[in-house]
């Protein structure tokens, strides 16, 4: 636990969450309006004492639009930050101080989030109070399959514990992927919703060899279907965790209780609607609208996350203190099946695509999409972005997908003035046509 443990708050009242909840709120925002421009300028000197709901939202556009004015720390400055992004080493600590992350959702926009040191030891705090209700204990053989970006968040702040090895990641080529597994046979399996589906397949196959007790999955939502292929597979129920760069665990799920039990200690969830009004419960919402209780180096108050949530009507059935969520959905990313370099299809999963973007500061947003004719990438750049940004990510592109053991398609990159969809539409980050 890094010295912190947070599980004890599950035995608190529901009064005694809430007050807290409500006391971190008040002290966010008295910090953010005295020390944040932005927040200072469009919050207002009052806004500790307003009710949450009647402050204005934060978008992603608008957090990278306002970054130098919403940061609370003067050592931090987009284009610094992009600067160390885009370096040799970007996993290492921005200024020795700061853990760095990139994000682009489900949007395909860029973003950029800092957390302290501490920061950071409380949402591992957060992530371990998830896994102990899940069943995983400091003695648990877990296997944790992260991001290929060394500035994802599985890497920068989830798993940057000191001396923590990198393992695996989802670019590793499946068949060393699934060796590895074989050998490490882990207890507690934690990866991407989409990339456990192969897994689950592979050992249904009997390609795969491995008894976890404990299956988690993070950055997609579980379907009916995916909880059916688990179960197959290893005859358990899969835990959900609903995390997110901005505010890296929201809720988590455990394999007794599907319901998603929201950590309402270190952030708010808002379940709204396009006009950011609140659902009922049991209805799901357009998007959600999250403020972070434990950042104070950059600040998120009401912060949209284009997710499709449903809170659950029902009180929590493992009788916590946590408001649930009934169910995550909208989180679209979708694998790509592609020719393997020595095996007939391999899957690629979408965060390989963005790892291979995110050493481009100067593309604001992607989507791509794989047809019988290629990868087909449209990007936002940047004013003044260089001219060969095209060729030198479509070469950034295929050099991820050939160490994934994929035999890359051909792959176009064009410049775009937008990727909004339209008006009822879900963004897809990555599509196959």
């Amino acid at each position: 636990m890094g010295g912190l443990s947070l599980d004890v708050r599950d035995g608190w009242s529901r009064d005694e969450v809430l007050t807290l909840q409500r006391r971190r709120l008040r002290a966010l925002l008295a910090h953010a309006t005295a020390s944040s421009p932005y927040y200072r300028e469009v919050l207002g000197p009052h806004a500790p004492d307003r009710p949450l709901a009647e402050l204005p939202v934060l978008t992603k556009a608008t957090l990278m639009a306002q970054f130098d004015r919403i940061v609370c720390d003067p050592r931090l400055h987009l284009a610094d930050l992009e600067a160390h992004l885009a370096g040799n080493d970007p996993g290492r600590p921005f200024l020795g101080a700061f853990r760095v992350a990139t994000t682009s959702g489900t949007t395909g926009r860029r973003a950029i989030v800092a957390f302290t040191e501490r920061e950071a030891t409380v949402w591992r705090a957060v992530t371990d109070r998830a896994g102990l209700r899940a069943g995983i204990t400091p003695g648990t053989r877990v296997t944790v399959i992260g991001s290929p970006s060394p500035a994802h968040l599985t890497r920068q702040v989830l798993g940057s514990r000191p001396g923590a090895p990198v393992g695996l990641t989802a670019a590793t080529p499946l068949p060393r992927l699934v060796a590895a597994l074989d050998e490490q046979q882990p207890e507690a399996l934690i990866c991407a919703a989409g990339l456990g589906s192969v897994l689950a397949d592979e050992q249904v196959a009997g390609r795969l060899h491995i008894t976890p007790r404990i299956v988690v999955f993070g950055s997609e939502g579980l379907s009916p279907d995916l909880r059916r292929r688990v179960r197959a597979a290893w005859g358990v129920a899969a835990v959900s965790m609903y995390a997110a760069t901005e505010a890296p665990v929201l809720a988590s799920s455990t394999p007794a209780h599907p319901d998603l039990e929201v950590a309402e200690d270190v952030v708010v969830v808002e379940v709204v609607d396009e006009d950011d009004r609140p659902v009922p419960e049991g209805t799901p919402g357009a998007k959600v609208l999250v403020t972070n209780l434990v950042d104070r180096a950059q600040p998120l108050i009401r912060y949209e996350l284009t997710d499709s949530v449903t809170v659950s009507p029902r009180p929590n059935p493992a009788g916590r203190p946590w408001r649930c969520l009934a169910s995550v959905d909208g989180r679209t990313t979708d694998i790509l099946h592609l020719p393997g370099r020595d095996v007939p299809m391999v899957p690629v999963h979408p965060s390989v695509l963005g790892a291979a973007v995110a050493p481009f500061p100067e593309v604001r947003q992607y989507a791509f999409v794989h047809d019988g004719l290629g990868l087909h990438t449209r990007i936002v750049v940047g004013p003044g972005a260089p001219a060969d940004v095209p060729d030198r990510l479509r070469a950034a592109l295929g050099a991820a997908l050939a160490a994934a053991g994929a035999v890359p398609p051909p792959v176009d990159v064009v410049l775009v003035p937008a990727l909004d969809p339209a008006p009822g539409e879900k963004f897809l980050l990555v599509r196959s046509a």
